[in-house]
């Protein structure tokens, strides 16, 4: 089986882990009686201590074998993927949807620098863009039969699913996942060096913005859809998680695109599509909020495509540690994303989502600018004025 198929295959089943429970949000809301910004925890505090967990792979990521780390965390995940479809609270849900958070950097940053490393320089952009691609996949997959599984049997009926389909892709990637044989060797330098590169800093600031309006406007899409003027049920809503597809094309051809124009440019090209789909979802017709999801999801996996590889491109030291920042950054985004629309949504609803998801686009416009693009903090003296 081809290395970059393994890749795609395990990228997959974990993001369809990681966003399964999104259409289901409103049944959560209602079988457990909690508020909206508590049922909403159940997709941020997996993104928190995923974000977490990567912050403290970091330093740790460089000194593992690429295969024998993905392995052990992919074991691992199977543990809470279990316990929770035993769960009887929504505690306990809280509990082990933590857990997997814990488990998931573990595979998915040394994935990334494992593709990074295993394969030609000048391929980078499109490897990357397939990993980014099963980014999507996953998470399309995990809010479809999320929601229709959860309509038809239960809420519990789609973790089932997903901790069946955890232990084959860990037997899968234990038989078929080739070694990796061109590790970088390990750096005995702190992974606070990648901070002294304001190109990397400025792209995790990127990453974080971005995957803050992502997040934002699709945990709290099903609670605006679910009530006037839409009334839609959930597995009515897992079908608007369609328009992820979009995503499956756009990330590899965004990669394509950057290996020829920049990945900076291409970038910002995915900010202003994704900007641009927010705004159109304001318009109260079905059809418009269709379109308006299908250019976010365009415009974020195509940033989201080229900001990976940049940072393949800029890491030239300890790639793992700077893919595992880039991921702590761009997690604790979507974490707060899923949270904090939650605050506005009683007073603002929509409006209030729609509002702050466009102005941390903005911020990651600013960053791509004034930081992304920039070689040193120091700033250049200026010219002299001629006579």
């Amino acid at each position: 089986m081809p290395r970059l198929l393994i890749v795609f295959l395990a990228t997959t089943n974990i993001f369809a882990i990681l966003y399964a429970p999104q259409p289901m949000l409103p049944m959560l809301a209602e079988v457990f009686a909690i508020s909206v910004p508590t049922a909403s925890l159940a997709i941020s505090l997996p993104i928190l201590s995923l974000a977490l967990a990567s912050l403290g792979l970091a330093p740790l990521s460089d000194r593992w074998d690429r295969k024998k780390g993905i392995l052990l965390a992919s074991f691992l995940l199977i543990i809470p993927s279990i316990l929770l479809c035993f769960s009887q609270s929504f505690t306990g849900v809280l509990i082990w949807r933590l857990l997997q958070g814990v488990c998931i950097p573990g595979v998915t940053a040394l994935l990334m620098a494992y593709a990074a490393e295993e394969f030609p320089a000048e391929e980078r952009g499109r490897v990357l863009g397939t990993y980014v691609s099963a980014t999507v996949v996953g998470g399309l997959l995990g809010r479809m039969i999320g929601g229709i599984l959860a309509d038809i049997f239960s809420w519990q009926a789609p973790f089932i699913v997903f901790a069946v389909v955890s232990v084959l892709v860990a037997i899968m990637i234990w038989k078929l996942l080739p070694p990796s044989v061109h590790q970088s060797k390990q750096s005995s330098e702190s992974f606070l060096i990648h901070f002294a590169n304001p190109a990397l800093v400025g792209t995790f600031f990127i990453g974080f913005s971005q995957f803050f309006a992502f997040i934002g406007i699709f945990t709290y899409m099903p609670f605006h859809v679910s009530q006037e003027p839409f009334f839609l049920t959930a597995g009515q809503i897992s079908l608007l998680f369609v328009t992820f597809i979009f995503g499956v094309f756009s990330a590899p051809a965004a990669g394509f695109l950057s290996d020829r124009i920049g990945r900076r440019s291409t970038m910002a090209l995915g900010h202003l599509t994704g900007g641009a789909g927010i705004l159109l979802t304001l318009y109260p017709s079905i059809f418009a909020l269709i379109i308006g999801l299908s250019l976010m999801s365009i415009g974020n996996f195509a940033s989201q495509s080229a900001a990976t590889a940049y940072v393949g491109d800029t890491a030239v030291r300890s790639r793992a540690a700077a893919t595992a920042l880039y991921q702590f950054f761009y997690y604790i985004g979507g974490s707060l994303g899923a949270w904090l629309p939650g605050l506005l949504w009683n007073k603002y609803q929509w409006h209030g989502v729609t509002s702050l998801t466009v102005g941390t686009i903005i911020l990651a416009l600013i960053s791509n600018h004034y930081l992304a693009g920039r070689t040193s903090w120091q700033v250049p003296p200026r010219k002299p004025l001629s006579n």
